[in-house]
This record gives structure tokens, sequence and C-alpha cells, in this order.
């Protein structure tokens, strides 16, 4: 049975050249406890979610109730983020996928999905994103919280922000990670990945074909990967690609059309 889902949505900015729909982007500097911490270039809509996401995919934070007072500044293009406790400030690099581990970021759920509940969730997404981004350089990635059958989609000029978007607006509406489903039009990468492992997102979808450092990371953080492949002499279409015990009633086929 096809599901239905009730979305948080959030829009992309958008601005005009020569009366042209042009996707806007910024620059926005982030500090933490008043200490720099880093830079997102991304769309102004939702900037809050993207710098939560981005301070729990750095493990700065592991909640909610670790965030204090979060102020924007558009003018000055700069966020200041009130922590309720001494942080370390770091930033995560795609070379630490081993070390994360060994930190405990590994995702452990036993969640699985159906792999007909996956195709509706890869056919609504994709209604939502083409209706809404035609035209415009942006990236869409959605959450599925198939318990509570809530949704969240993010547009953005970065397919790295919207991804951060997606966790930032999870952890605020209370979505359950460990039941969720995550969906994206960028690439899978490995940057991507470590996002997602980070909160417990077991599966993760990419519309578009995996990165070698994705695959590997997947492997390495838990994380089951089905990535689209629309070129191939053994494989077309959705394709599970790493943990794939997460995914019930799917059968490989090469050379699929």
């Amino acid at each position: 049975m096809h599901r239905v889902f009730d979305y948080l949505e959030i829009d992309p900015s958008i601005d005009s050249y020569m009366d042209i729909p042009v996707a806007l982007d910024e620059r926005f500097d982030v500090y933490v406890n008043d200490i720099y911490y880093t830079t997102l270039f991304t769309m102004p809509s939702g900037v809050i979610y993207g710098v939560i996401g981005s301070l729990l995919r750095d493990g700065i934070i592991r909640g909610a109730h670790d965030v204090g007072d979060i102020d924007v500044d558009h003018k000055r293009k700069r966020v200041d983020v009130g922590l309720g406790r001494n942080a370390e400030i770091r930033r995560t690099y795609i070379e630490d996928c081993s070390i994360l581990v060994e930190q405990g970021v590994y995702v452990y759920s036993k969640y699985k999905a159906r792999w007909r509940d996956i195709l509706d969730i890869y056919g609504e997404f994709n209604s939502k994103t083409s209706s809404v981004t035609m035209g415009l350089a942006s990236h869409t990635s959605g959450l599925y919280d198939i318990e509570s059958r809530r949704a969240i989609v993010a547009h953005d000029s970065s397919r790295h922000t919207s991804i951060l978007k997606i966790i930032g607006a999870g952890l605020v509406s209370g979505f359950s990670f460990d039941r969720s489903i995550a969906i994206t039009t960028g690439r899978a990468s490995s940057d991507m990945v470590i996002a997602i492992a980070r909160v417990g997102i077991p599966i993760v979808i990419s519309m578009r074909g995996p990165l070698y450092s994705g695959i590997t990371a997947a492997i390495t953080l838990g994380v089951t990967l089905i990535a689209n492949f629309r070129r191939g002499e053994k494989v077309r279409g959705l394709t599970p690609l790493t943990h794939i015990k997460r995914i019930d009633e799917y059968s490989f086929q090469a050379d699929k059309g």
C-alpha cells in the first residue's frame, strides 16, 4: 500500500536576474560560544537547520538539549550558536571513517524496509523535487520517518547542506532516526554517509550513481546505501550496494532495464 506522509518542506531561496528565477546561495560564518567553527555555503532558508545538522555531523552536539540560542544575522552573514556546555570545536573529515568507528559511530539499527516501500518513497520524493527545483541550480534531500509517517524535504544550492538541513530539522521535529530513510538528488559521497551515520539513519538512497568513497564509508559505518545506476552493462536503476540485509523482498537481477 502506498504510504502517505505529512511533509515539512524547506523551500528553496530564489532571486531573479533578467526576470529569470535563480537559486540564491550565500556564505554564512558559524560561531559556537564565540569561537569560529565553520562556514556554510547555503540557501538562507532553513539555515538554522543546516547549522544544527553540521553540529550533529561533527559530534559537537548529541541532541536538541545541547543547543541553546541560535542567532542568524542575515546582513552580516553570521550565525552564533550558544551551547549550554563547553565543547571541543572540530570538523569531521572524510579520512576519519575508521576513527569514527573507534569512537562508537556505527549504525546498529535492526530496522528493515520492504523494497516496494523504498520504491514508493523514491517515486513520491521524485515528484516533490521535480515540481520545485526544475530549472533551478539546486539539490534536494528528504528524510522519511516510517513509523510516524512524517517527512522532511529540503531544497538547497549545496547537496551537502541539503543533507545537513534534513538532519537538523529531523532532530528539532523529533524524528526517529533509527527508523528513517534518507534520500538525496546528490551523489553518494563519504561526507554524506558520515552525516547519515552520525545520527544513526540506517538507509540512504542516492538518485545518482555512487562515489567509491561513499561505498567505502557506508560499508565501514554500517549504512545501507542504495544508488541509482542510469547506465551500465551489469546493473541499471535503483540498486542496494551495502548492508543489503536491511532490505526485504529484494532480489538482485543483472542487466535489469
